[in-house]
């Protein structure tokens, strides 16, 4: 089977929803944040908007102004990409376990729709989502 990147980052978007309202959030998780890093990549091909480089502008001044540009930067992406770098990630080696929080898919999958809208494709239980945060406010303060 050929598909294209856009098919797969959204084919994973579906999946990672599903998952979600399932209350998997590990394997959400995982696969919301392979689909965000694409569409990510293919919105900026696209010269379209990055949720996760708009969320670090966005937050910008709240870094410490003493730091680089460079530093600053680095310090918003390791906060945005926490949860998905700690799932996939074992290179430090005092650690040992990882809480999984619903946050974690939440965000991702948050950072991935509108993505994928841009560029003309939605997963097919978006509305699903939708519906799943506007009944649970608190899961977005």
């Amino acid at each position: 089977m050929k598909i294209t990147k856009l098919e797969v980052a959204v084919w994973q978007l579906d999946a990672a929803i599903k998952l979600f309202l399932e209350g998997d959030y590990l394997s959400s998780l995982t696969l919301a944040g392979a689909a965000e890093e694409i569409l990510g990549s293919l919105c900026k091909r696209a010269g379209k908007p990055v949720a996760v480089e708009q969320i670090a502008e966005f937050h910008w001044d709240d870094t410490d102004q003493a730091l680089t540009d460079k530093e600053r930067k680095t310090v918003l992406l390791r906060v945005l990409n926490r949860g998905r770098n700690e799932a996939k990630h074992a290179n430090n080696p005092d650690e040992t376990d990882f809480t999984v929080e619903q946050v974690y898919p939440l965000q991702m999958i948050m950072r991935a729709m509108p993505m994928a809208r841009s560029l003309d494709s939605s997963p097919l239980r978006e509305a699903e989502m939708v519906a799943w945060i506007k009944a649970h406010p608190e899961a977005t303060q």
